[in-house]
């Protein structure tokens, strides 16, 4: 056995022959000279050799060594070796850490499929049509795309998957390759004029058919209009003009028109303001007005003491949509005056019959504020329509109608009996607009804040102004002078949107968007009264009114859920909540003669009477 595996090894592996004398005479006859190098006899090859090494010349005395075959070119397949080839890269991917080139990165996948997908690229897709990118264009790009799509039928492609497939055509529409949006388009002369011109060659073909007597073109008029070929000569390029000219003054024309119906419609919207009286009669036996009080006012009104209200005895109904201000009528409160979002003001009684008297249309849009004059003849309303209109009370006719294109967000009148004329109102231009309404002119533009004003109070009987602002600052000013006399402004401050005094006029409340009522002196150096605030409700985003009691004991003010919360001055204490309405309760008045009457309204539009 062991014989015949020794016989086997020398079949597969020829035996190595030692190194004797013929190869020290291999090495001393190595020459790197060409020409001493002698070719082997023929037939010095042993057998059993690779035909590639035979095929080589063997140096002399080499024919007894049989040295391994080495290709030094082989070929490769080079699949995998290819760096281009061999990478890949998750489209999902958010980060890549190589810096491959644009060919890697848009390399078909290749390799087998699985079962149910079409394509590799299936695992990636992030959509049923595909996979969605992100991709920054710039608006100009896209708006030429989206516009040749449109109008020529054809846009580039966007994907990069549809190799040899530049641009994308519509199905809808024949696309129009040789235009572009960026052609010059016909002006409205030359497609009037290119009308025109088919027109008269309708009609003169039409001329033609119909006479019989057809002067044929000679054929030197034919050469002739093939020497000059079609040359306009300056009657035609005159009556070019002229007809350009005509088409311009129409033009013109039908834009004045256009501008005269358009002062037509706003001067039949300033026409059409009146007013509306719901009662029987606008004066009584007497002869007096109905908007005189027939009641004698109490004497011992200061001596009275304010208690909280309990129960709900009586709701006004009318406005169709919500409530945002109501005010007392001054001195005697017979009378309540609302503002609605539904741009009307209506006016309502209190002590009798409690229905609404008069109802004033003016405004186009939503009333935002609404003040009385000292004697409530008078008063004054402000909308988002951007008009501020006087009115007349007892007649519900406009006085005048003043405004300065923005829009206004309150309106204060001066405390002077003799300036009623004067009011400031907080607008949205960032500035408080002082007004003269005798004049339908602006007097003086306070204009120091930095977003719009909400508010405008007058304090030390109109000697001094407070304003707030969406900027989270309050300003004092003196009337009458541009010029911020006392900042109020710190880190830690919000916005006020609604500022009451209370009836001394010794401090001011004010609504501040992180859900509390804060309070400054209205006098002196306006300090700030840091142990006066008064938490719980809840009012951030709205513009919601406080209110005091008549004796100054009592805080209230509303929420946004409706409800209706009172305080203890001193104490700053909460002692009640009242549901008052189903949607934001806006504002709510204490009444000045009956100590435990409170009027509140909201955004469901109705407006109850507390007692």
């Amino acid at each position: 056995a062991n014989s015949n595996d020794a016989g086997l090894g020398a079949r597969l592996w020829p035996a190595p022959q030692a190194a004797g004398p013929e190869g020290m005479d291999l090495l001393a006859q190595y020459s790197d000279d060409d020409d001493e190098q002698t070719s082997a006899p023929a037939g010095s090859g042993a057998a059993g050799a690779a035909p590639k090494a035979m095929a080589r010349k063997v140096p002399d005395g080499f024919a007894g060594a049989l040295m391994p075959a080495v290709n030094a070119a082989p070929d490769v397949e080079l699949l995998g070796a290819d760096p281009t080839r061999s990478f890949a890269i998750n489209p999902a991917d958010k980060r890549i850490l190589t810096n491959p080139t644009f060919a890697a990165l848009n390399k078909p996948l290749v390799g087998p499929t699985k079962v149910g997908q079409r394509s590799l690229e299936e695992q990636f897709y992030n959509h049923k049509l595909g996979h969605v990118e992100k991709m920054r264009m710039s608006e100009f790009s896209f708006d030429k795309e989206y516009l040749t799509f449109h109008n020529f039928g054809y846009a580039a492609n966007p994907a990069r998957n549809d190799r040899g497939q530049d641009t994308l055509e519509s199905t809808e529409a024949r696309p129009q390759h040789d235009k572009t949006i960026f052609d010059k388009a016909p002006t409205m002369a030359k497609a009037a004029k290119r009308r025109r011109l088919e027109a008269e060659s309708g009609q003169a073909q039409g001329e033609a058919a119909d006479t019989e007597d057809v002067v044929p073109m000679t054929a030197e008029a034919k050469e002739a209009a093939a020497q000059w070929g079609g040359f306009q000569d300056e009657a035609t390029v005159r009556k070019q003009v002229e007809e350009e000219v005509r088409l311009r003054e129409d033009e013109v024309a039908r834009q004045r028109e256009e501008e005269r119906a358009v002062e037509g419609e706003e001067r039949e919207t300033k026409e059409r303001v009146t007013s509306i009286f719901h009662g029987s009669r606008e004066t009584d036996y007497q002869g007096r007005s109905w908007i005189d009080s027939k009641a004698q006012p109490p004497k011992d009104i200061d001596e009275k003491q304010c208690f909280l209200p309990k129960k709900w005895i009586h709701t006004w109904t009318g406005h169709t949509m919500g409530v945002q201000q109501i005010r007392w009528f001054p001195k005697t409160a017979h009378l309540l005056l609302s503002a609605g979002m539904d741009a009307t003001v209506k006016i309502w009684d209190y002590q009798n019959q409690r229905k609404c008297l008069r109802t004033y249309t003016g405004h186009d849009q939503a009333v935002r504020d609404i003040a009385f004059t000292d004697d409530g003849r008078r008063f004054y309303s402000v909308s988002y329509d951007k008009n501020i209109q006087y009115w007349d009370t007892e007649t519900g006719q406009v006085i005048s109608t003043f405004t300065n294109k923005k829009t206004n967000f309150s309106v204060s009148v001066h405390p002077d009996p003799s300036q009623q004329n004067v009011i400031i109102c907080g607008c949205s231009n960032k500035k408080a607009v002082q007004w003269d309404a005798n004049t339908a002119g602006i007097v003086q533009e306070y204009d120091e804040h930095m977003g719009a004003v909400n508010t405008v109070t007058f304090c030390e009987e109109g000697k001094r102004i407070i304003t707030t602002s969406d900027d989270k600052k309050i300003f004092v000013w003196e009337f009458g002078i541009p010029v911020v006399v006392k900042h109020i402004a710190e880190p830690t401050m919000h916005s006020v949107p609604a500022v009451v005094l209370d009836p001394k006029k010794k401090f001011l409340i004010g609504q501040s968007m992180d859900n509390k009522i804060i309070t400054y002196e209205a006098f002196g150096r306006f300090k700030f009264q840091g142990k006066r605030q008064f938490k719980g409700h809840t009012n951030a985003g709205y513009a919601i009114t406080p209110g005091f009691s008549s004796d100054g004991k009592w805080v209230m003010s509303g929420d946004l859920e409706g409800k209706l919360w009172f305080w203890d001055w001193q104490k700053q204490k909460n002692f009640r909540v009242l549901k008052a309405h189903d949607g934001v309760c806006m504002s709510c008045l204490w009444h000045p003669t009956q100590a435990s009457r409170v009027v509140t309204c909201g955004w469901d539009g109705a407006i109850k009477l507390w007692d």
